[in-house]
């Protein structure tokens, strides 16, 4: 495991024959959580960040003692920007008994899937050892579900600001509803996480494209 484990596996997330722990299916997934989630977190912070973050993990679980950009990171945290209060939820969080995290967005992609044009390569959207082309609007559905998850929606007044010398466009705003996406969570509090390089993604459709 690594912040998260199986138990957010589930519904549309589920990975079959996982339930026994010494299962091949389950050590599998064990294995998939272990490499994706570290992935991801790295493609988004950059080697620096993750390096301070992966040092308060212990044994895959983000130390009670950690520093509080990493809990508000991983725990999620209200905060105040220009006398309005937005949320981010998290890493992982929970809705009622249902266990919600990006990371499992992102693991589960890449447990089924060669590269969905994720941040480190672009190929189609298929399923290992299968052309089934069924598997692909189940793909691209989860595979929007993390975008959102991950950079918002579209945004008709895009925000602009510096980073590391560079004008960023961020066309991934604010939802209405106040809760934030990584990406802009990141964006508002770059003093606290300066030098993250989490890039900007695409959305697809039923087609994988």
């Amino acid at each position: 495991m690594y912040l998260i484990d199986k138990t957010y596996f589930i519904k549309e997330l589920n990975v079959p024959n996982t339930e026994e722990h010494n299962a091949d299916a389950s050590i599998q997934l064990d294995m998939s959580i272990d490499r994706y989630a570290r992935q991801l977190l790295q493609t988004v912070l950059g080697a620096a960040l993750f390096t301070e973050l992966d040092s308060n993990i212990t044994d895959g679980e983000l130390e009670l003692l950690a520093p509080q950009k990493w809990l508000d990171l991983v725990n999620g945290v209200t905060y105040t920007l220009d006398g309005k209060s937005y949320v981010w939820q998290g890493l992982r969080f929970e809705q009622g008994l249902y266990k919600v995290s990006i990371l499992a967005d992102y693991v589960y992609l890449n447990h089924y899937s060669q590269d969905i044009n994720t941040m480190l390569g672009q190929v189609v959207l298929n399923a290992k050892n299968s052309v089934n082309v069924s598997d692909v609007p189940h793909l691209t559905d989860i595979w929007n579900g993390f975008i959102l998850k991950y950079q918002g929606t579209s945004n008709s007044q895009p925000k602009q600001y510096f980073h590391n010398g560079v004008l960023f466009t961020d066309y991934y705003g604010f939802d209405s509803n106040g809760y934030v996406s990584l990406l802009q969570f990141l964006t508002d509090n770059k003093e606290v996480y300066d030098g993250f390089t989490a890039p900007e993604l695409a959305f697809k459709n039923q087609f994988g494209i």
